[in-house]
């Protein structure tokens, strides 16, 4: 969804993909490689920064929500990187909450899956928080995505209901112009989403 902020704050809508629509004067996004890190005064990281996006139109309301991705994934240990959602049919009431469907939590593990509050919700918006308990690091991010599901199909999915925990399945999956991938080993425990990403 986003990968450059360079462009700068004042975007109300998602038109020009390098821009956003606030922050709190603590992010700093010109410097290299391309992120959103935290600013720096008299060489150390100011903390903590706060970034909003532009919203972002599905173009619909028939739609579902489904992870929360983000890079690096991995971050210092004295910085953390989190992140709310808002979303509305109004483009005006922005609530931004947490995995559990409250201001109170974040989405702090990249792929987490998003609270279906927001499904049937056409505009969107994410806010990252950014802090450091050691000025002389800082979180980092460089790209990030809100996944969705337009329609009442849902492609490139399957479920695979009634497994058994602690079975040894294996999964091949396939496509015409596509390498098969093989996992021989998958152990079931709960409620579990893959990704796979097949090379042509």
């Amino acid at each position: 969804m986003q990968k450059s902020w360079k462009g700068g704050s004042g975007q109300a809508d998602f038109v020009n993909v390098t821009r956003y629509f606030s922050d709190n004067g603590n992010i700093d996004i010109n410097s290299s490689p391309t992120g959103v890190r935290l600013n720096k005064s008299s060489g150390r990281y100011v903390t903590p920064g706060n970034l909003t996006s532009s919203t972002f139109d599905t173009g619909t309301t028939d739609n579902t929500f489904t992870t929360l991705t983000w890079k690096p994934v991995s971050q210092d240990s004295a910085a953390t990187l989190k992140f709310q959602l808002a979303s509305n049919n109004d483009k005006t009431t922005w609530n931004y909450k947490g995995p559990d469907g409250t201001a109170a939590t974040f989405y702090s593990v990249s792929g987490t899956s998003i609270n279906p509050i927001h499904n049937h919700d056409r505009y969107i918006r994410y806010k990252v928080f950014e802090s450091t308990t050691d000025t002389r690091v800082t979180p980092v991010l460089t790209s990030i995505n809100i996944n969705y599901v337009a329609g009442c199909f849902t492609p490139g999915q399957a479920i695979f209901p009634d497994l058994t925990a602690g079975n040894n399945y294996s999964l091949d999956v396939s496509l015409a112009g596509y390498q098969t991938v093989n996992i021989p080993s998958l152990d079931i425990s709960g409620n579990q989403t893959l990704e796979v990403l097949m090379s042509p």
